[in-house]
C-alpha cells in the first residue's frame, strides 16, 4: 500500500515537473528580438527639394490657382526637408501616366538595397530565413511582392510567406505583430519583416484638395526588419519587443473612412484623407490604454521573470 502510495505521489511530482517545463520552454520562445534593421536611402537622382517639388505641381494643368497656392503652402509647413526622395516616374515627368512596372521597380530597387546590406551585416544567409512578411499598402502586383523576393534571393522552398496590402500607416505595427504571434508557436525562428509604400503608381494628378494633399506628405522610402526568437541571439539584438497591442477601429463608419483609395469626379485614382484623423487617432490610442493599464501588472511580472531566467543562465554559463 505504501509502495502504491509513494508510486502515485512520485508520478505526481513527475507530471509536476514536466508540466513546469512546458511552460518555461514555452516562455522562453515567446521572446521578439529585433537583430538588425536596414533603412532605404534612395539615390541622389531621386531627391526631392523644395523647389523641385513646386516645378511638379505648376506642371499638373488639372490645377486652379487656389489648389497650387494650398500645396505649396502644404509643402512650406509640414516640415519636410530637402533630403526627401521620389520615384523615377514622377522625376522623368510621367506622374501622369505611370505603369505596373514603375511600381515594381521602385520596389526592387528598395527590396535589394536594403536586403542585401541586412544579409551582409548580419551574416544571415536568405536561405536561413524561414519567415517572410511583405506590407506594401498600395501595390498589388502578382506575382506576389513577397514571391518576388523569394525568387530573387532563391530562398527555401518550405519558408512561410505574408503578402500585406491595403493596411495603411498600421501595416508595419501588424507585421510585428505577426511575426511575434509565430513566434509563440515555432522555436528558433529567423524572420524577415519588409515595409515600404508605392508612390510610383498612386501619384494624384486631379485638384480634389482632399487627395492631392497625400502628394505633398508621402515620400519613397522604407525599412527591412531581421527578427528572431532565438535566445542564443539575444545578445546580438539591438531591441526586445515587450508588448504589443492592437486595437481595430473597423466596426466605426468614421474609422473606416477616414482614409481610403478612390476615384474623384473625374474618375483619376487618388489616395483620400479625411479632415479629422486625429479624432479617430485619440479614440484609439484612448482603448489602447486602458488595455496597457491591465497589463501593467503581468508585464512587470513577466518582466521579472525574464530577467531571472537571464540571470540564472548567465550564471550558469560562468
Amino acid at each position: 500500500m505504501d509502495f502504491d502510495m509513494a508510486a502515485i505521489f512520485f508520478a505526481f511530482v513527475i507530471y509536476l515537473i514536466f508540466l513546469l517545463y512546458k511552460i518555461i520552454d514555452k516562455r522562453r520562445y515567446r521572446c521578439c528580438y529585433l537583430i538588425h534593421y536596414e533603412c532605404h536611402k534612395p539615390s541622389d537622382d531621386r531627391k526631392l527639394d523644395t523647389k523641385f517639388s513646386g516645378d511638379i505641381i505648376a506642371r499638373n494643368k488639372n490645377l486652379g490657382v487656389e489648389e497650387y497656392k494650398f500645396l505649396l503652402r502644404a509643402i512650406v509647413n509640414s516640415g519636410i526637408g530637402e533630403e526627401t526622395y521620389g520615384p523615377r516616374n514622377i522625376i522623368a515627368c510621367r506622374e501622369d501616366s505611370s505603369t505596373l512596372e514603375d511600381g515594381t521597380a521602385e520596389m526592387d530597387e528598395f527590396f535589394i538595397d536594403t536586403l542585401d546590406q541586412l544579409f551582409k551585416k548580419t551574416g544571415v544567409s536568405p536561405h536561413e530565413i524561414d519567415v517572410l512578411v511583405v506590407n506594401v499598402a498600395l501595390l498589388a502586383a502578382v506575382p506576389s511582392l513577397s514571391a518576388r523576393i523569394v525568387s530573387h534571393y532563391k530562398m527555401r522552398h518550405d519558408i512561410k510567406t505574408f503578402n500585406l496590402s491595403g493596411m495603411g500607416c498600421s501595416a508595419s505595427l501588424i507585421s510585428l505583430n505577426l511575426v511575434e504571434n509565430i513566434f509563440k508557436t515555432h522555436k528558433n525562428v529567423l524572420a524577415l519583416v519588409v515595409t515600404s509604400e508605392s508612390i510610383a503608381p498612386n501619384y494624384y494628378t486631379g485638384n480634389d484638395k482632399s487627395m492631392i494633399l497625400t502628394n505633398c506628405l508621402f515620400r519613397s522610402g522604407g525599412c527591412s526588419m531581421l527578427l528572431t526568437n532565438n535566445r542564443d541571439l539575444r545578445y546580438r539584438a539591438k531591441l526586445r519587443l515587450k508588448c504589443l497591442v492592437r486595437t481595430h477601429l473597423g466596426s466605426s463608419d468614421e474609422a473606416h473612412t477616414c482614409c481610403l483609395q478612390k476615384e474623384d469626379d473625374q474618375g483619376r485614382i487618388g489616395f483620400f484623407s479625411w479632415q479629422e484623423p486625429s479624432k479617430n487617432s485619440h479614440s484609439c490610442i484612448h482603448k489602447e490604454h486602458n488595455r496597457f493599464s491591465t497589463k501593467g501588472t503581468a508585464l512587470k511580472r513577466a518582466d521579472s521573470i525574464h530577467r531571472l531566467e537571464e540571470f540564472k543562465e548567465n550564471k550558469s554559463e560562468s
